[in-house]
């Protein structure tokens, strides 16, 4: 039967209730961040106002709960911007991007994941980057995923502050989400904050292991396995000055310093290894399949 005009003028008005209802619930969803807000000032909580495991959380559910014809991407991007938006009303956020020349994809990533209206800067120097996340409050550094064999890689610099509580450290894996379709370029990113990592339940930490040149990875891979570690290998780098091995590995699950079996590692590996640096946690990105819409 076709469709007459005041069916179709009824479709609409219902629509347009759908959206006033939305618009006030999102009023009273940002009512209630501001409440939290004034509650963590209450109880002198003054870190940052980002939270990467609730916001890993609440994706999860979403993600776990879709149903319909809309793509589920489409669904955590929504709530992406919701919750950089109330972010934003707790504290300062800003976002430095670090991409090589003519790459596009770093900043379309930045802006999928920490939303349309945080500012943003573009830079060519990780060391430039690193060092705004240390000297401006509520600033994230986004940068490209490491590889083996590069000149100069940024990750050995986080390890000197391994173990200063307020110093930078990797927070996320990104994409965190990604469409089938909304990707320019097969990037990856991690970023990088002053945030103390909380568990989300499905986490990864990265951890920095020194060693000597003799110590190959697939000596570390085993001897971690061997302390009970699920271990992801991401990137190794030769440094010229000093004759060390750096390599950098994925844990699964929120290791801390004091884990006995980072202690039983060391005892296992001996002289041969230097010094293990954890140089942040996240959460772990959902896989295709989470990502995918329900029927």
């Amino acid at each position: 039967m076709p469709t007459t005009t005041s069916d179709l003028d009824d479709l609409r008005r219902q629509i347009d209730q759908i959206d006033a209802d939305l618009h006030d619930k999102i009023v009273q969803r940002i009512a209630l961040i501001d409440q939290v807000a004034k509650a963590k000032q209450l109880q002198g909580n003054d870190s940052s106002a980002m939270r990467p495991n609730r916001e890993a959380e609440v994706v999860r559910s979403l993600a776990q709960r879709h149903q319909g014809q809309l793509q589920t991407a489409t669904v955590i991007r929504i709530w992406r911007e919701l919750i950089n938006g109330a972010t934003a009303l707790q504290g300062p956020l800003s976002v430095a991007v670090c991409a090589p020349a003519r790459s596009v994809g770093y900043w379309d990533m930045a802006r999928n994941h920490f939303g349309s209206s945080a500012p943003m800067t573009l830079h060519t120097s990780p060391s430039v980057v690193l060092r705004m996340v240390d000297d401006i409050p509520g600033a994230i550094g986004l940068l490209p995923f490491p590889q083996s064999g590069e000149d100069n890689p940024w990750w050995p610099a986080l390890a000197s502050q391994a173990n200063d509580q307020a110093g930078p450290r990797v927070i996320w894996r990104l994409p965190f989400f990604a469409s089938t379709t909304g990707r320019f370029e097969q990037l990856e990113a991690l970023a990088v904050a002053k945030l103390m990592p909380e568990p989300s339940g499905q986490d990864a930490t990265v951890v920095m292991v020194e060693t000597d040149q003799d110590v190959s990875l697939a000596r570390v891979v085993d001897q971690l396995g061997q302390c009970g570690f699920t271990v992801h290998p991401l990137a190794v780098h030769e440094q010229s000055h000093g004759g060390a091995r750096l390599q950098l590995i994925e844990l699964d699950g929120l290791i801390r310093h004091e884990d006995p079996s980072l202690a039983t590692f060391h005892e296992k590996m001996g002289e041969g290894l230097y010094r293990v640096a954890i140089l942040g946690a996240y959460p772990k990105p959902l896989t295709a399949s989470q990502g995918e819409t329900s029927a």
